[in-house]
């Protein structure tokens, strides 16, 4: 099923959530969001709608990388002719020589891996928030894995429910948790073979048991 349509399934499964645990306008709007936003992170394992989404094209970062690497090299020759060699000018230059060879060999993938990384460190800044932290390490460890393995399965579902929880705890938002596994599960249900639209099904009991549902 396209990315698309995870987001279509996850807003109105997080918008029935949050109607359910407070019928208002507004607690109906941000779970619906939630819900959408959940809806499809399974597919961060994939370059699709969630992990494009969420990082910069491999292009963008290419030309950054590539412009500030090739700055950082110029300002070290102008400084070396005006003021001679020094120990920062190694430092520097292995710095401009390494954005120069991350830039040809980053990947859309990877970009979600760097994604994570500052998701991380951005945990650590807000005083080490947990939920963050699992935000971040969820992006990680989808960036490495293969399409439908254990973001598709219970084991997914318990590390998301993870990080909602966390969330929850930290900045707390009526129905974020209903709304939130509302939306991941609803991705896992559409995503099953017993739906004539998918060729694969979903490993719900990976790795223990890679039956496919």
């Amino acid at each position: 099923m396209k990315g698309s349509s995870h987001l279509g399934i996850g807003i109105a499964v997080g918008a029935i959530a949050g109607y359910i645990t407070h019928p208002d306008v507004m607690t109906v709007a941000i779970c619906a969001g939630i819900g959408g936003v959940s809806g499809v992170a399974p597919d961060l394992d994939t370059n699709g709608l969630a992990s494009n989404s969420i990082t910069l094209s491999k292009k963008v970062s290419k030309v950054l990388m590539e412009t500030a690497g090739i700055g950082i090299l110029l300002t070290l020759i102008y400084q070396v002719m005006t003021q001679g060699m020094s120990n920062e000018i190694y430092i520097y230059g292995g710095m401009g020589l390494a954005l120069l060879i991350v830039s040809r060999l980053i990947t859309q993938r990877r970009m979600l891996t760097i994604t994570g990384v500052l998701v991380l460190l951005l945990g650590f800044v807000l005083d080490q928030s947990l939920g963050i932290l699992l935000a971040g390490s969820y992006i990680v460890f989808a960036s490495f894995l293969p399409h439908r393995s254990y973001t598709h399965s219970l084991l997914g579902v318990l590390f998301y429910a993870a990080v909602l929880k966390y969330l929850d705890m930290e900045w707390p938002i009526e129905g974020m948790f209903a709304a939130g596994m509302a939306g991941y599960i609803s991705h896992l249900v559409a995503d099953m073979k017993v739906l004539p639209v998918n060729r694969r099904g979903v490993k719900w009991f990976a790795p223990l048991w890679k039956q496919e549902f």
